[in-house]
């Protein structure tokens, strides 16, 4: 059984995080200062996941703009992007996007941001959806009328580029994420960027206040580490999804995760951490190009035009909502690791309560309805390559 999406690691990584573990507070300063030379800014953060960094972010905007406290995203996006906005105690805030490219919808964006609402906006936060290239410069054009901040959700784009820029590194403030199945894998983290004096004095006073190492925690990380590196094995991958308290491949809205700072033992694993990422994109960038020639001309259309060495997860639209269910489901899709995005639309979230849940975001309901992704990660072995183009050219030549 194959996972839709996997960063591998192996014992090497862990036995450096257990000696980060002996560093300490070293560790995770050697990290950030690598990271801060990777992507040219002056401020680098830690954090122990994606959405705890996006929610310190947004308590460190609120501080600096309280009279705002809405934050828009895009209507499609990760259910961890609306739990981090709550919790941070904001409102979430919505715009359609273009199902030809995931980003914003740019007519709807800029109708949002002219408006008068927009003056209660705090925050604008363009995502690179699977490691797609959203147009940060675009949002931070509109967001600047409003006097809106711009953060940038590159949660699965690390060591992607945007334009001659490197994603994350283009908006006011920028994350990434370094949990399962992202472009990184450190067995969770969060990693805050940003160029700005402001918005890192905010961020930094937030993460002062935050708990440090416990004994108890590292242990279990390292535990959860050597696990994930063996049933992330497509020959034992089958174990950890029959085991529903995992809730592999689940998207769940849970603003109540804690926030805690990156533990030496997740900066210990990131070691080296340069040259596995470039291996990792270069795999999956040859397979995601394998892809593209395997869809082109079939009954799906791909969304990307060319092939970026970023994507996590090969997206790619079916005709219908049956054609869709037919590639992911049917026992043969889950077990190549064929596999639909999120399980709706934001506003589709019931604890968020929206009043109005009209056709508002169509494009988002379309891509909710339509969207799957095909794995691209170096776990692929070329059976596996060729058991998917097989179950691909079937589905195109026999529709349900």
């Amino acid at each position: 059984m194959l996972p839709p999406a996997a960063a591998p690691f192996g014992t090497r990584e862990i036995l450096a995080g257990i000696f980060g573990c002996l560093r300490g507070s070293e560790e995770r300063e050697r990290f950030a200062s690598e990271l801060g030379a990777y992507f040219d800014v002056r401020h680098c953060f830690l954090l122990s996941s994606g959405k705890a960094g996006l929610a310190v972010i947004l308590e460190a905007l609120h501080d600096l703009r309280p009279a705002r406290d809405q934050v828009l995203i895009p209507a499609f996006t990760c259910y961890s992007v609306p739990s981090a906005i709550r919790r941070a105690g904001l409102k979430v805030s919505l715009c359609d996007i273009d199902p030809a490219t995931l980003d914003f919808d740019r007519a709807q964006l800029a109708r949002i941001l002219g408006r008068e609402a927009g003056a209660r906006i705090l925050a604008v936060v363009p995502t690179h959806l699977f490691g797609l290239s959203a147009d940060v410069g675009r949002a931070r054009e509109l967001a600047g009328a409003c006097e809106a901040f711009v953060v940038e959700d590159a949660a699965q784009a690390m060591g992607a580029h945007h334009g001659r820029s490197q994603a994350g590194a283009v908006g006011d403030v920028g994350f990434f994420s370094l949990g399962r199945g992202k472009a990184l894998c450190a067995v969770g983290g969060g990693i805050v960027l940003t160029d700005r004096d402001d918005i890192a004095e905010r961020v930094e006073a937030h993460v002062r206040a935050l708990p440090r190492d416990r004994l108890l925690d590292g242990l279990k990380l390292i535990l959860y580490a050597f696990a994930l590196a063996l049933f992330i094995h497509p020959r034992l991958f089958w174990f950890p999804r029959m085991l529903p308290f995992l809730k592999l491949g689940e998207t769940i809205y849970d603003p109540g995760f804690p926030i805690r700072r990156l533990s030496s033992f997740q900066a210990g694993m990131t070691r080296g951490w340069q040259r596995r990422l470039e291996r990792l994109r270069s795999r999956r960038g040859e397979n995601a190009r394998r892809w593209m020639a395997a869809v082109d001309g079939a009954a799906f259309k791909p969304i990307v035009a060319e092939v970026p060495e970023n994507l996590i997860r090969f997206p790619v639209l079916a005709p219908t909502r049956d054609r869709r269910e037919a590639a992911v489901g049917g026992g043969t899709g889950a077990v190549l690791g064929i596999a639909p995005a999120y399980p709706g639309t934001v506003d589709s979230i019931r604890e968020l309560d929206f009043t109005d849940r009209t056709d508002r975001f169509p494009g988002a309901r379309e891509v909710a309805e339509r969207l799957f992704t095909l794995p691209v990660h170096p776990l692929l072995s070329g059976r596996d390559m060729q058991e998917i183009e097989d179950w691909i050219s079937r589905l195109a030549t026999n529709a349900p």
